[in-house]
């Protein structure tokens, strides 16, 4: 086989392995919308320091929740992509305490998914555990 051939057939298997990725992500998020829904708190948030790429780091905040389902009480984090440090620090103080609407997994609950896109403007990063 020649080098060529090998880096086409490693090539193809990476496009294959995100493309598998990509699919059962779009599963699982078919899946949520018949998902119970319930309210979480946010109850802490600070700044922290995300891989962008392999290059680049971001700063974002990141939101600590929690919310009761089906008997028991789950905790859950995700973050919100800003503009900044200092717009980040500022969006992280106005979250505190602030309600949001999620939806669990009902055959397990610690499993969770935020439906919303953006909150208050700011892109959601991590929507679902």
């Amino acid at each position: 086989m020649t080098s060529s051939g090998a880096k086409a057939i490693v090539l193809g298997a990476i496009f294959l392995a995100a493309l598998v990725r990509v699919g059962w992500l779009a599963i699982r998020v078919k899946r949520t919308r018949s998902w119970p829904k319930t309210s979480a708190k946010i109850h802490s948030a600070k700044l922290e320091v995300m891989k962008l790429d392999d290059k680049n780091d971001i700063e974002l905040p990141c939101l600590a929740f929690s919310y009761a389902a089906a008997g028991g009480n789950y905790s859950g984090r995700f973050s919100l992509f800003t503009n900044g440090e200092e717009e980040g620090k500022s969006v992280a103080r106005k979250m505190i305490d602030r309600e949001l609407q999620i939806q669990y997994d009902p055959k397990r609950p610690s499993t969770w998914y935020i439906p919303d896109e953006k909150i208050d403007g700011f892109e959601v990063e991590r929507k679902m555990s």
